[in-house]
């Protein structure tokens, strides 16, 4: 995904934690929340810095580059308990609604800052005043409320155990639950519940708000995840969320889990749900997925295209960064450190909210279309004997790229990688493209490709796991994925105990953590 940072320096005549009794805000934010707080940077400062680092994102195309000013700033101001109050005040105050950057700027802001304490987090949810009434007032103002959702997701996220327990308080849920409850705007909803997710990420959390749910006469996520295929992108994210929580983490009991349910008949391929970065929820059909984490999640395919011509489409359902494309075995998924497809020489991709293609890690601009919106439709072409890879938006062919052939002649899957709270719902042909290539015949994956009864269940990983837990594993197995058999070793640190397609996608040994600089495969 890359990160450009900017490098100039911190101004001298602008320090980054300078005292003001102004505190006058940007423009016109509707209700806002500020902290009383005797000694504070300038309100008006920290407001501006939030947003240049809001615009910033918007450009991060090298990893590698040093931190930008802004961020710097943000750093020394939220590295005092008073000032880590006022950035998230901040954020919550002046992000907008309609920025497709917004709700990530405030992950990464919140990953990047210093780790709160207890006492800070308990003084930021007083400051919000969160009650069901906040919820239920007639006044509400949309874009506030929403980013408070996201903030306190990225409160649970980063806070475990008894910490995320003492956050939780009856007002805090109550404010949450309230919104699931009444179903008012459609993108509070959203952030509401995935608030609520994160924070069953600790047990006793979870039993509360599963114990909170079932006290409703009907419980809201049951009819929330109705809207899973709704028309309304918003609405289906929400109803992706919902059924995804029911299948992971608040169950109900007597309700079929979705996977159980689906119709697979007409489908044969689908997203690999087990070729996947950790964090990536993958719907129970295998053709939608979305990534709610901080990190920078990825996912292939399950079919394989080695010569010919192929092509699948994309819907996009949220407007923000994902790397839509083409990889192979040997593209690694390094979520935590912001690389996923396009961003290694076996891979190329298209992120359509920057409007640039990626590959080596490198972007290149597009500049014949508009920033994508939900409902637009990615076209993905590789064809072999021409060496092109082609990508399109509602039909409009975008430019022609060559260069994945230099390093790479076959062992393509269609791919992806998702920033926070994006989704995608992909198409390999189970129903009609809505733009077929229509310069040259191409061959369609659903129509090659085969899955058993078995291989199509996108089953929940609580799941997953107790199978693990249950299955006999042979001796001889994997012991990263215990399918195929082991029979690689690593060297020059000599480990072994590993498959040749794990092997494929390691650069240090799981156990020593040496890099690996050949694999032998040994002779049985």
């Amino acid at each position: 995904m890359g990160v450009c940072w900017c490098k100039d320096k911190i101004s001298d005549e602008e320090p980054p934690y300078a005292t003001s009794s102004a505190g006058s805000g940007i423009g016109s934010v509707g209700t806002e929340l500020r902290p009383r707080i005797p000694e504070v940077v300038d309100t008006f400062i920290v407001d501006r810095l939030v947003l240049e680092m809001l615009t910033l994102i918007a450009s991060f195309v090298d990893n590698d580059e040093e931190s930008p000013v802004s961020l710097v700033k943000l750093h020394v101001i939220a590295d005092k308990e008073d000032g880590w109050i006022q950035v998230v005040s901040s954020m919550v105050n002046v992000i907008p609604l309609e920025d497709p950057f917004g709700p990530s700027a405030i992950t990464i802001l919140f990953d990047d800052c210093p780790l709160p304490s207890k006492e800070s987090v308990i003084r930021v949810t007083e400051l919000f005043e969160l009650s069901s009434q906040r919820a239920n007032t007639g006044d509400l103002n949309v874009r506030v409320e929403r980013n408070i959702c996201v903030v306190l997701g990225c409160i649970a996220e980063k806070l475990a155990g008894p910490n995320s327990v003492a956050v939780l308080t009856d007002k805090t849920l109550d404010y949450l639950l309230t919104f699931l409850i009444t179903r008012r705007e459609a993108c509070i909803v959203l952030f509401a519940l995935i608030a609520l997710e994160k924070f069953a990420h600790t047990t006793e959390n979870k039993l509360t708000i599963k114990s909170r749910l079932e006290q409703e006469q009907v419980n809201p996520l049951l009819i929330l995840e109705e809207l899973a295929d709704s028309d309304d992108y918003m609405w289906r994210q929400v109803g992706f969320c919902a059924k995804w929580t029911l299948d992971n983490l608040f169950i109900v009991e007597g309700r079929e889990l979705s996977y159980e349910k689906v119709d697979m008949s007409e489908i044969n391929v689908i997203l690999n749900s087990h070729d996947v970065s950790e964090y990536l929820k993958i719907s129970c059909n295998g053709l939608e997925a979305r990534c709610d984490s901080y990190s920078f999640e990825s996912v292939r395919c399950t079919f394989q295209v080695d010569d010919g011509c192929w092509y699948y489409e994309s819907v996009i359902i949220t407007p923000g960064v994902m790397q839509i494309g083409w990889a192979t075995k040997n593209s690694h998924f390094l979520n935590h450190e912001g690389y996923g497809i396009g961003d290694d020489l076996y891979s190329l991709s298209y992120d359509g909210c920057r409007k640039l293609v990626w590959h080596k890690a490198r972007a290149s601009a597009v500049t014949e279309v508009a920033a994508w919106r939900p409902g637009d439709v990615l076209g993905c072409l590789i064809d072999f004997p021409s060496r092109e890879v082609i990508f399109s938006l509602n039909g409009k062919r975008l430019q022609t790229c060559h260069e994945i052939f230099e390093t790479t002649r076959c062992g393509f899957f269609a791919a992806a990688s998702f920033m926070a709270f994006q989704q995608c719902l992909f198409n390999f042909g189970s129903e009609p493209f809505k733009y077929p290539p229509v310069d040259r015949p191409f061959s369609i994956f659903n129509e090659h490709g085969h899955l058993t009864d078995e291989e199509k269940k996108v089953v929940p990983r609580r799941v997953y796991l107790e199978q693990l837990r249950c299955s006999s594993v042979k001796e001889d197995s994997c012991t990263l994925c215990f399918d195929d058999t082991a029979c690689c070793v690593l060297e020059p640190c000599g480990h072994r105990g590993f498959c040749s397609v794990c092997t494929s996608q390691l650069k240090e040994c799981p156990m020593c953590r040496a890099g690996i600089l050949n694999v032998r495969r040994e002779v049985t």
